[in-house]
């Protein structure tokens, strides 16, 4: 099976323009929004094609009273408010809407497949179908405080810029679905209060990723699907130390293996591992070491 795109890629539903989209394995989490232009009078019918996969549908303004069949089944929904969701199956065949005013709902298209990838990495055991407990009119904090910067995406022609960003947020996403609406479950094990064993994996592929470029415990946060404060409580139960003397150890393991190369300048070193300066560099190395950046240099050479 070929690898999916986990940038800027096609949408997964007819007459849309673009997605973002999260490979979470050989398969992927995508988003796309849906804001047809329907004229007073007009009619316009939304097809969404049977598929092994779930549909969350989020309004990003109030969705007018209109027509939707699934598998045959004719449903006439009132109006879902703006801010609310609501989850189609589609494994159980073809869902077709039939509009008669504008709508402007943001779409992910969450696979079973996916949910499998999160359920493995998350050492998680199998969950119920995904349902929404009000049909359009669940409300969901978590989704209302991450829609903007999806929305902000996919109306940017750069969005591919903030790739990384965006696909943490949601594989994220695909957890919290996973578990508020399937009741996933984590398996005796796990840290109390803790972070999910994906959540940790994430977290500490962002806060080290890039030494030179300090990634915000906010966006971090983000991309697990948690508030700041949560996440800091969270990583410290489950490493045993908060994100920023985390990232600090860090830095100081990787000036360790670079003192061990003598051609490289204390200055450069600093550069590379994130430091501000060299002088910020040799404070931190002495206050974790009890020995200055040269006295290791010296005592190893």
């Amino acid at each position: 099976m070929k690898q999916p795109q986990s940038a800027m890629s096609r949408p997964a539903f007819p007459g849309q323009q673009q997605a973002l989209m999260a490979a979470t394995g050989l398969s992927a989490i995508s988003v796309t929004r849906f804001s047809p232009r329907i004229e007073r009078g007009e009619v316009h019918v939304a097809k969404m094609p049977g598929d092994d996969a779930f549909v969350v549908l989020f309004q990003l303004r109030d969705h007018p009273v209109h027509e939707f069949k699934l598998d045959g089944r004719l449903e006439r929904p009132s109006v879902a408010p703006k801010g609310t969701l609501n989850i189609v199956d589609l494994r159980m065949g073809d869902a077709c809407g039939r509009l008669l005013n504008p709508v402007d709902t943001l779409m992910f298209h969450v696979p079973t497949n996916a949910i499998a990838d999160i359920l493995q990495a998350a050492g998680a055991e199998s969950i119920a179908p995904l349902r929404a407990p009000e049909p359009w009119l669940t409300v969901d904090p978590v989704v209302q405080q991450l829609a903007p910067l999806l929305t902000e995406g996919l109306s940017n022609e750069n969005g591919g810029q903030c790739q990384l960003f965006h696909e943490h947020i949601l594989l994220g996403l695909g957890a919290h679905f996973a578990r508020r609406y399937g009741d996933m479950r984590l398996r005796t094990g796990q840290v109390r209060g803790g972070l999910a064993p994906w959540q940790e994996r994430r977290a500490k592929e962002m806060l080290d990723a890039d030494h030179t470029d300090a990634v915000s415990v906010h966006e971090v946060a983000l991309a697990c699907g948690l508030s700041p404060d949560y996440f800091t409580r969270a990583f410290r139960a489950s490493t045993g130390t908060t994100p920023q003397c985390w990232v600090q150890t860090q830095r100081i393991a990787k000036a360790k293996d670079l003192l061990d190369k003598p051609a490289l300048a204390l200055a450069a070193i600093a550069q590379l591992c994130g430091f501000s300066d060299q002088s910020h560099f040799s404070r931190q190395f002495s206050r974790h070491t009890g020995k200055s950046p040269r006295q290791w240099r010296r005592e190893r050479t």
